[in-house]
């Protein structure tokens, strides 16, 4: 595969922890419409539906509690993966 040159940024920015800082970490959408997040460097590009199930998995697990992992073992077996 060859590169023929610079390509054009299509993504739009639509948040940046420090304005004007391209290292700080970011949020913008892409051209096809992913939400993608930057921080340090790396970025994870996902459609907006796999992110708020990511978030959905997230708030579903307490840490405070001892089983935690179990809990979120079976929460993660009940739904089958569909991203």
């Amino acid at each position: 595969m060859s590169n023929e040159g610079p390509f054009k940024n299509t993504d739009r920015e639509i948040w940046r922890e420090t304005p004007g800082d391209y290292y700080a970490p970011s949020i913008h959408v892409t051209e096809g419409g992913g939400i993608g997040i930057d921080v340090s460097g790396w970025v994870m590009v996902l459609p907006v539906r796999t992110w708020h199930k990511l978030g959905d998995i997230f708030c579903a697990v307490n840490p405070s509690v001892s089983n935690w992992r179990w809990t979120l073992a079976m929460w993660l077996l009940k739904r089958p993966y569909k991203w």
